[in-house]
């Protein structure tokens, strides 16, 4: 499995605007997907849905809701370019019915999904300063429209075979997954898939296996069409579950392309643990978006303002971030960045989700530094470096996860950071003067390991 997930691969994707693929005996109430072309296997080309992230949440009752944003790219070709996608759904389960050994579900829905350019560039050349790979200096496509999409999602699992009996699978509970999905837009695009596939089971750990079929249909746009035909296939599907990490690889037969997804779900209930236990200390990671950063962070908790009961937690926070993003929209200058902050970090659980959903807030200073490295035609070209005091906040929600083993908890965290250099500086790089440490916000997906 992991072979298959890390090796390079010419990507699909799920059908953006859709429930991203998840075992109908898991009801996450949060689930956070990312795929690229590093989680697949196959050729060598980084083209079609190169990359895709997803966001979907149980909201109340029978109410989901999903994000998308798909970055679509095409090299090989005699108009090459790129587009990228977002996508934005509601959905309501019409049927909803469940037990701990049949789940039966069927969701309607409806939502937007708009082509254009949103920072795709920016973000996967990010990734791919990350890992050292090939920049990728393709044209936005021109394409630029928004449609409506509406769409059905239909689910079946049963268990077949409970644990025992001997043999080879003896203590795992066996089963089987079907699913169904369709989505039209506006537009006149159709997008379609079925899959079955066989399941094992054991307390925290799923293992499925399977096939599934994709249609694609209805794109006008270069990118778009050759998008569609690559992800138009039928292909073998290997997934497994560990706690609240899920893998999944499909290898497609007809056009040998391959996509792989990892996924960090949360349950969407009350831990069962005991709370009130003091913290330790805890361990935070993340990526911060569209401008490509890795921020690692340690926690001391604390009590400063809040006073004893009140429900918030404080923590000293100390944080280091790096990374070297594209420079706006020019792929042939980066800019290396190391920034050092500490502050303060508050959270509380919002009172009608009891533990398992956390609201928090960051304030802090720093120091940080930014030095510009050309690519492309400025290859081996570097500036020299401008660090600046700088100031940090940001905010948003942690999702419970799992436990650590009862000695803490792990959490899904989804939020804003903010920056504010007291200054900003201008640096020469192949004699052209360049301004950097700009103001900033961005998104930050991550986790927190918190240890009692």
């Amino acid at each position: 499995m992991l072979l298959l997930l890390v090796s390079s691969g010419v990507p699909a994707g799920e059908i953006a605007g859709l429930p991203p693929q998840l075992p109908p005996f898991l009801e996450p109430g949060l689930e956070v997907a990312f795929s690229n072309d590093f989680l697949g296997r196959g050729g060598s080309v980084d083209d079609f849905r190169t990359q895709q992230i997803m966001v979907s949440a149980r909201l109340t009752g029978r109410w989901r809701a999903l994000l998308d944003h798909s970055i679509l790219t095409l090299t090989d070709d005699a108009r090459p370019g790129r587009t990228d996608q977002m996508s934005l759904a509601l959905g309501y389960d019409l049927v909803a019915t469940s037990s701990d050994v049949a789940t039966d579900r069927v969701t309607v829905g409806g939502g937007l999904r708009r082509t254009g350019e949103f920072a795709g560039e920016r973000m996967q050349n990010g990734f791919h300063r990350l890992i050292g790979s090939e920049i990728e200096r393709l044209p936005y496509s021109g394409d630029d429209t928004t449609d409506a999409t509406a769409w059905f999602d239909a689910l079946r699992y049963r268990v077949w075979r409970e644990p025992g009996g001997g043999g080879l699978f003896d203590g795992w509970r066996r089963g089987y997954w079907l699913r169904a999905n369709s989505l039209l837009t506006t537009g006149g695009q159709w997008d379609s898939s079925v899959g079955a596939f066989a399941t094992i089971s054991r307390p925290a750990i799923d293992f499925w296996l399977g096939v599934r079929n994709d249609w694609r249909s209805g794109y006008d746009d270069p990118v778009m069409r050759e998008t569609a035909d690559a992800e138009s296939d039928v292909g073998i599907v290997l997934g497994a579950r560990f706690g609240p990490l899920v893998l999944e690889t499909v290898q497609q037969l007809g056009n040998d392309a391959s996509y792989g997804q990892l996924r960090l779900v949360s349950p969407g209930v009350t831990p069962t643990e005991p709370g009130g236990k003091r913290l330790r200390f805890g361990l935070e990671a993340g990526f911060l978006l569209p401008d490509v950063q890795i921020r690692l962070a340690g926690h001391l908790p604390i009590r400063f303002l809040a006073a004893a009961g009140s429900g918030w937690r404080e923590a000293i926070v100390v944080a280091a971030t790096f990374g070297e993003p594209q420079y706006r929209d020019d792929t042939n200058v980066f800019t290396r960045s190391r920034q050092l902050d500490a502050g303060l970090d508050f959270a509380h659980s919002l009172p009608a989700r009891g533990h398992w959903l956390s609201a928090y807030g960051v304030i802090g200073i720093g120091w940080r530094e930014e030095t510009l490295i050309g690519s492309g035609d400025l290859q081996g070209a570097e500036s020299a470096s401008a660090g600046r005091v700088v100031l940090v906040a940001g905010g948003g929600l942690r999702f419970d996860a799992s436990g650590l083993a009862g000695r803490g908890r792990f959490r899904i965290q989804l939020g804003l950071t903010g920056r504010l250099p007291l200054d900003d500086a201008v640096l020469a790089i192949d004699q052209r003067a360049i301004r950097v440490q700009r103001p900033a916000l961005d998104a930050m997906l991550g986790m927190t390991f918190d240890f009692d």
